[in-house]
């Protein structure tokens, strides 16, 4: 049985640039994980969810691009 897993917020901010800015917060409000997903994947994602079958899976991978406009200020590198 798993144990110690802590739990988390996840915040999903829509942006400008069409973009979803993904936020994982931990209980205390520090990010643990951010990232950012093209809006049209959320679509694949919602198709995999609610329109397939039991054990569906998508997958995507994303590079890291910690210079994106899209992330906090708090995460973009100095």
């Amino acid at each position: 049985m798993a144990i110690n897993i802590p739990g988390v917020s996840a915040v999903f901010t829509k942006m400008a640039s069409g973009t979803v800015q993904c936020v994982f917060q931990n209980p205390n409000a520090g990010i643990r994980y951010c990232c950012v997903i093209p809006a049209a994947d959320f679509t694949l994602f919602n198709t995999t969810v609610n329109g397939g079958s039991t054990g569906a899976t998508l997958t995507k991978t994303y590079a890291q691009d910690a210079n994106n406009s899209d992330y906090p200020m708090e995460y973009v590198g100095s």
